[in-house]
């Protein structure tokens, strides 16, 4: 068996066996006294062996059971202890049994508290290795899930449960620094919304600004009593016993903080903080490649020059929201729109006015529209907008936000430009109505904005 296997409860036949070893001693003197009560070689060894089975139980139970062992030896030593303390025994050689027999009980039950005190360190021992095994094990299934996967949210998610499984803490907070490092956003959280914490608070707010300014970890073991902790209204609500604050720090950019609690008293030896400065420097790590994906990923979406989505991001979408509008039977409407004389803006100012007016269009164009709308540059001086859900009246609607925000802004040189202000030529589609799929949807809003666009120049020229 496998030594101090597990402290289980000593069964009742073990307890019992016991029980009838230490009895051997007392069945011979009193079923056998011609075994001990005389003087002869054979009667002697008989008086020595017969104690031998006290030491079986004094060993085997507290070698396997720890402290419960122990607690089955006193009870098991009880009855010949009264034995032995209120039993007569007239004859000489039974009085010197009964001092033999104190002596042995006695020194069962001590040898059974030195066995079963070196069992239960031994259980601290292995505890304590396995709790440190476990530990270890959760850094390394950090350290692969940190390595493959580099969807920020998806990393932050599955820290807390790393945090809460292997690392002992019941709760935990990421705060990430937003606005140019001047607030604290809550990026994840297994707190439970009753207790409702703000979702953003100052940089410098009691415990995580105290970590971020000292840039190192904070350790509470008493949150109500410690003065480092200002605010216990959280304390208050939450009613954790211990509290932790590390910052997430990659190469002197300070990118959030981890906050830790936990319900029951959480020692912070030396070896847990470096075990949780270890987990917080690999979380810091996977967050910032996350990060760092993400912006690379964003830039092969965004129009450089606009800030807008690009063409190929455009396609895509619009492949994704006309299957959607199809599989929902909605209806679908996207907006072509062009500059009109831009090419004259550009031979007038020069190509850097012209980027300058295209990427103050897009900002103009972005207040025009709905949040579920999606705004791309298509090419050149050419925009669309994906609008889902939208019939062609809804779409109409928005040519006039558009039109209108347009002719309020002002965009610079146009005073000396046909028309005295810019205007915009836009042409619009709407599936299923003029267009069946997404060739046919793009074609009649590029028809349909050419066709405006002519006539416009028609005009310009009838006028001058």
């Amino acid at each position: 068996m496998e030594i101090m296997g597990s402290l289980r409860r000593p069964s009742v036949v073990l307890l019992t066996f016991s029980m009838l070893l230490y009895a051997v001693p007392i069945l011979i003197m009193v079923f056998i006294p011609e075994v001990v009560s005389g003087d002869g070689p054979a009667q002697d060894a008989g008086k020595q062996i017969m104690w031998w089975p006290y030491f079986i139980p004094s060993l085997a139970l507290p070698y396997y059971w720890g402290k419960k062992g122990v607690r089955a030896v006193a009870i098991a030593l009880a009855v010949p202890a009264v034995f032995f303390a209120v039993m007569p025994f007239s004859h000489l050689a039974f009085s010197g049994m009964r001092i033999q027999g104190a002596m042995v009980t006695g020194g069962s039950l001590i040898l059974a508290l030195c066995v079963g005190c070196l069992a239960e360190s031994s259980l601290r021992s292995r505890r304590a290795a396995e709790a440190q095994n476990k530990q270890l094990k959760s850094l390394f299934e950090a350290s692969e899930l940190f390595a493959f996967s580099l969807d920020p949210q998806h990393v932050l998610e599955q820290c807390l449960a790393i945090i809460r499984k292997s690392l002992g803490f019941d709760y935990a907070d990421v705060w990430l620094l937003e606005d140019e490092g001047k607030i604290l956003r809550k990026a994840a959280s297994n707190v439970p919304p009753v207790f409702g914490a703000a979702d953003t608070f100052s940089v410098d707010f009691c415990l995580p600004g105290l970590a971020l300014s000292s840039e190192e970890g904070v350790y509470i073991e008493d949150p109500l009593t410690d003065e480092r902790i200002t605010d216990k209204t959280w304390v208050n609500q939450l009613g954790h016993s211990s509290e932790a604050a590390l910052p997430l720090i990659y190469q002197g950019e300070k990118l959030g903080v981890i906050i830790l609690a936990n319900m029951e008293r959480y020692d912070f030896t030396p070896e847990r903080r470096e075990l949780l400065q270890t987990f917080a420097n690999q979380m810091t790590l996977a967050i910032k490649n996350a990060k760092l994906y993400r912006e690379m990923e964003k830039k092969a979406l965004i129009d450089e020059l606009t800030e807008l989505y690009n063409h190929r991001y455009f396609q895509e979408m619009l492949d994704k929201e006309l299957k959607r509008a199809q599989r929902e039977n909605k209806p679908l409407s996207l907006l072509m729109m062009d500059l009109d004389n831009f090419k004259l803006y550009n031979d007038t100012f020069g190509h850097p006015e012209g980027d300058k007016l295209l990427r103050q269009f897009g900002q103009v164009l972005q207040t025009a529209v709905r949040e579920s709308d999606l705004t791309a540059r298509y090419g050149g001086d050419e925009f669309v907008v994906i609008l889902p859900n939208t019939d062609e009246i809804g779409a109409q609607q928005l040519v006039a936000r558009i039109t209108e925000k347009i002719s309020h802004h002002n965009f610079p040189g146009f005073s000396r430009m046909p028309g005295g202000q810019l205007s915009v030529s836009i042409g619009s589609a709407t599936y299923p109505v003029s267009a069946k799929d997404k060739v046919e949807l793009v074609k009649q809003a590029d028809d349909q904005l050419y066709k405006i666009k002519e006539t416009r120049r028609k005009m310009q020229r009838v006028s001058s």
